[in-house]
């Protein structure tokens, strides 16, 4: 009897030997499975981190970006922005043209020893020469009628004048106003150039490239008054952007980028230099001058003793000068591009 008693004692100290193996089993493998559910969570904040950092550069250029791009088609892409985040992370922003209007900004973004994350997003930036290459004639309306005793230049579209330098022949420049004719009036091209763009289905209304009217009115450096004209302002001097919703009548001398939401009159003894632009009638009155581009979406009178001088020199500057539109546009329907790596590689 006592040696099956001790048996029995000895038989239940192996099988509590043995639970406490399979228990320790099941601990250790619980600890490790948390540790590997730990270590993939860290990479994913990782992860994460470098995504939210790249996006955010991204973000922060699209919103800050002032002054006309130095991105060069078919160059390597410049650096915009570059900083250090903490201790172990780092961003920057480029920007590639990958058209004359259209640029690919990336940004990359690094956290501890990570592969860099980047994000890259399309937008659209006003290029001035493509803008003022848009353009094949002097004046382009839907109608155009030119008095007897009116004088409509169209020879001098690529020299200097007071304020606006000779502009050269760029291959923008040289393909719209350098090569054969060019006429001194013309049909309103159709949209986008002019009207709305592909990104909505309106094509009516007034536009410069992707600036619709609530943007150019946001942006204006002037505003003119509902109906009302041109004040005083600064002789010899870029006036910049000048924008006015409704008729209004022009009865002073400026220069720069005039846009109206409606009808303009040039009054006798005004003049503007550079790019007008309006969605309606324009009527350059008896002793009233241009010196530009011109653009109407209705029709264009040029009065006898009304004088209107093709420039595309001093619509260039007139764009130049008008730095509230140097900013970059997200394009709708293409907001984000794959992983990229730029033209040159990656430093």
């Amino acid at each position: 009897m006592p040696c099956q008693a001790a048996d029995r004692k000895g038989f239940a100290l192996v099988l509590a030997l043995l639970a406490l193996m399979v228990l320790a089993g099941i601990v250790s493998a619980a600890l490790a499975a948390g540790a590997g559910q730990v270590r993939a969570a860290s990479r994913a904040g990782e992860v994460l981190a470098r995504q939210t950092l790249a996006r955010g550069g991204v973000d922060a250029a699209i919103q800050s970006t002032r002054g006309w791009s130095q991105a060069m088609l078919g160059e390597t892409p410049i650096e915009l922005s570059r900083d250090t985040i903490g201790a172990y992370g780092s961003r920057r922003v480029l920007d590639l043209r990958i058209a004359p209007e259209f640029h690919l900004f990336v940004g990359e973004a690094k956290v501890g020893r990570g592969v860099p994350m980047r994000y890259a997003r399309v937008v659209w930036w006003m290029d001035p020469e493509s803008r003022v290459g848009a353009h094949r004639a002097v004046a382009e309306a839907r109608t155009v009628t030119i008095s007897s005793g009116a004088q409509v230049r169209a020879d001098s579209l690529l020299e200097g004048l007071p304020g606006a330098p000779v502009c050269g022949l760029s291959p923008i420049l040289a393909d719209a106003f350098g090569r054969g004719g060019v006429p001194a009036s013309g049909p309103l091209p159709e949209p986008p150039e002019w009207g709305s763009g592909d990104d909505v289905d309106d094509r009516g209304g007034l536009r410069l490239g992707r600036f619709d009217t609530a943007t150019l009115e946001v942006s204006a450096d002037h505003l003119l008054p509902p109906g009302g004209s041109l004040g005083p302002t600064c002789p010899g001097c870029w006036l910049g952007l000048v924008f006015g919703r409704g008729d209004a009548q022009l009865v002073e001398s400026g220069a720069g980028v005039l846009v109206v939401d409606g009808n303009l009159v040039m009054s006798p003894g005004s003049s503007w230099t550079g790019l007008l632009i309006s969605a309606g009638d324009v009527t350059l009155a008896n002793g009233s001058r241009m010196a530009g581009l011109l653009r109407a979406g209705g029709s264009l009178l040029v009065e006898s003793g009304a004088s209107l001088a093709g420039s595309a020199c001093a619509a260039l500057e007139a764009l130049r000068n008008a730095t509230s539109l140097a900013r970059p546009l997200p394009v709708p329907g293409r907001p984000i591009a794959g992983p990229v790596v730029p033209a040159g590689g990656w430093e």
